[in-house]
């Protein structure tokens, strides 16, 4: 259950901030948020950094199934430790949020700049702070045998 309300949650959030974007700033204008990190609205057709650029139809159908092998294994190890759950869910939000984007439309709405860095999304983040906490339950699960 708490998987499922993170997961909403980020979906949710991700989703209303990209329309904000898409409705407030051009692409590629770049807005100044503060020293090294700007908005600049981009659309990204490849998957994190850019790569494999153009092939929107095959991510999203690898997507489709990586999200729902993520669930099956996820719900079986949720009771494992406590931040299955909470990693899990933002995990599942963030990939399915950025899976809204490629079915209707044509690339992943992209627009936190960081210095050399490509730009990235809410999504893009809750996906790194899922898998970091899922690596973490794992390392310290371990220790506890």
């Amino acid at each position: 259950r708490l998987m499922a309300l993170i997961a909403l949650a980020v979906v949710v959030l991700d989703q209303l901030v990209k329309v904000i974007v898409r409705a407030t700033i051009a692409q590629s204008e770049v807005v100044d948020v503060l020293p090294g990190i700007d908005f600049v609205h981009t659309v990204n057709t490849g998957i994190a950094f850019s790569l494999f650029s153009g092939s929107t139809g095959l991510i999203a159908i690898l997507t489709l199934v990586a999200i729902g092998v993520i669930a099956i294994v996820l719900v079986a190890y949720a009771g494992q430790h406590r931040l299955v759950p909470i990693g899990g869910g933002l995990l599942l939000g963030g990939s399915i949020g950025n899976l809204i984007d490629r079915a209707g439309r044509d690339g992943v709405t992209d627009f936190i700049a960081i210095g050399p860095w490509p730009p990235f999304n809410v999504a893009d983040i809750a996906i790194t702070c899922g898998a970091i906490l899922l690596v973490l339950a794992i390392v310290l699960s371990a220790g506890d045998d």
